[in-house]
């Protein structure tokens, strides 16, 4: 399966659907702080229109039709049922990325690009975490964690793996657009960051 401008999608073991990004253009297309956030509202209240959109994100309707005609170039969001011109819905498309930083100097430049704006869109999540959490009702489900580990490269592989393992069916069931009751969206980010090398430590 592909989905526009040849831009191929597959199932992993799970049969999750990802998306392949390697090609700068790609790439590029979803490194906006924009995009990234039309993104989130269509997954949030989609379908959408541009206008709705830009009244939600406190931008133009041109804007915003601009940056959602980019993202369906590439297959990031797809027109919805219902209007026409102006008034036509978008909806998110239901596709994880995969994000490979390729062999070439743009590929890894277009990556390094694009994994600034995560970084910075999921800073700000927290962020935003941070100043309700104390007034919302799930604040004793919620947790913010971190730990540092010593572990082997494969050790490594393995959390990975395991953490994936939980995540991907509550993930695949948000694709497939099930709503349980009592349901939220819920921000899981996971960064498993080695540190730069140093002497390994004795057994």
């Amino acid at each position: 399966m592909v989905t526009r401008d040849d831009q191929p999608v597959v199932s992993d073991e799970r049969g999750l659907p990802l998306r392949q990004l390697r090609r700068p253009e790609h790439l590029k297309a979803l490194a906006h702080p924009r995009r990234m956030q039309l993104l989130d509202l269509l997954v949030a209240e989609g379908p959408l229109t541009a206008s709705q959109c830009a009244e939600r994100l406190g931008d133009s309707a041109a804007s915003c039709s601009y940056h959602l005609r980019q993202l369906a170039r590439f297959g990031f969001v797809v027109e919805a049922e219902g209007g026409a011109g102006r008034n036509r819905p978008w909806r998110w498309a239901p596709i994880g990325n995969h994000i490979s930083a390729g062999g070439s100097p743009a590929e890894r430049a277009a990556a390094e690009a694009l994994g600034a704006v995560l970084d910075a869109r999921n800073l700000e999540r927290i962020r935003g975490w941070s100043q309700r959490r104390a007034n919302d009702p799930w604040r004793e489900a919620a947790d913010a964690s971190d730990w540092t580990l010593r572990l082997t490269e494969q050790e490594l592989a393995d959390l990975v793996q395991a953490i994936t393992a939980l995540i991907v069916p509550l993930q695949k069931r948000t694709f497939d657009g099930v709503v349980p009751d009592g349901s939220r969206l819920v921000d899981v980010l996971t960064y498993l960051l080695p540190r730069p090398d140093a002497p390994a430590a004795d057994a």
